[in-house]
């Protein structure tokens, strides 16, 4: 397989170009098979119910010892670069971003898209730093959550926004799960809030990005719910079990102490409540 010009690289994937107005997401070698016909076929679903632009998915190919995803090419920048780029228009992003969020809440999922509710269980049982007694406060805590029938992104933040002359795009639909908008609301708050920088960063930059996500989680949050007609409780009632079945992925340590320590902040809530 020919490849061009490298467009971007991931924790789990390398982004090139690929033929014309067409782009290749080429998985690394060890990465599960499953998860990667998984991206197919949400993004195959997404795509196919036609209010959500997202782009084309063309076909699942294998390339020199690696599975990939050939998508139609978006030629716009991620909101996230826009958002560094332009911080005073931060406030115009986070709603733009929220009512996209919204927007895509209004889909039905699709129960062959898996299940919100039964993806955090397994999670969360396997979900290292936390002892079983915490996890069975969790899982008591999630069984208690309305299940929803949504279409969910999993992964919703301004990364996974694109933006071009026509408008926005919302891409890559790994964690794309049938749920619960609030559950999906949640990991969006937890991503935007939560998070550690590299050792040694600059005190000037620590302060501005701690400002970011503050202030990005708080118009965001406004936003969505004027638009959807929730309650930030309906949303703040699954920040644990969100944040317990993140530590599952591989993020960096420090992150997973800084979610840890949230999630039993929040635990001893839950006793005295």
């Amino acid at each position: 397989m020919e490849h061009n010009r490298q467009i971007g690289v991931g924790r789990t994937a390398e982004v090139w170009e690929h033929g014309e107005e067409t782009i290749v997401k080429l998985y690394l070698e060890d990465f599960p098979p499953e998860a990667v016909g998984q991206e197919f076929k949400v993004s195959t679903y997404v795509y196919n119910q036609g209010s959500v632009r997202t782009p084309r998915p063309v076909e699942l190919i294998e390339a020199e010892g690696r599975r990939g995803i050939v998508f139609q090419q978006i030629h716009g920048r991620s909101l996230l670069s826009l958002i560094s780029g332009q911080p005073w228009r931060l406030s115009g992003y986070a709603r733009q971003l929220a009512s996209l969020h919204y927007e895509l809440h209004q889909l039905e999922g699709s129960p062959a898209l898996g299940r919100y509710k039964e993806q955090l269980r397994r999670q969360i049982v396997a979900a290292p730093i936390l002892s079983m007694e915490e996890k069975t406060a969790i899982l008591e805590h999630l069984q208690q959550l309305p299940e929803g029938s949504r279409l969910c992104h999993g992964d919703f933040h301004p990364d996974n926004v694109l933006i071009d002359a026509e408008g926005a795009w919302i891409i890559d639909w790994m964690n794309g799960i049938c749920g619960n908008p609030a559950a999906d609301a949640a990991r969006s708050v937890l991503l935007f809030s939560m998070g550690t920088m590299p050792p040694g960063s600059p005190l000037v930059k620590r302060v501005v990005t701690s400002f970011i996500r503050q202030k990005l989680t708080k118009v965001y949050i406004r936003e969505y719910l004027r638009l959807s007609g929730g309650s930030y409780a309906g949303i703040n009632a699954w920040i644990v079990p969100v944040a317990a079945a993140r530590l599952t992925e591989g993020i960096p340590a420090a992150e997973k102490e800084q979610l840890a320590k949230e999630i039993r902040r929040r635990l001893r809530s839950l006793r005295k409540a």
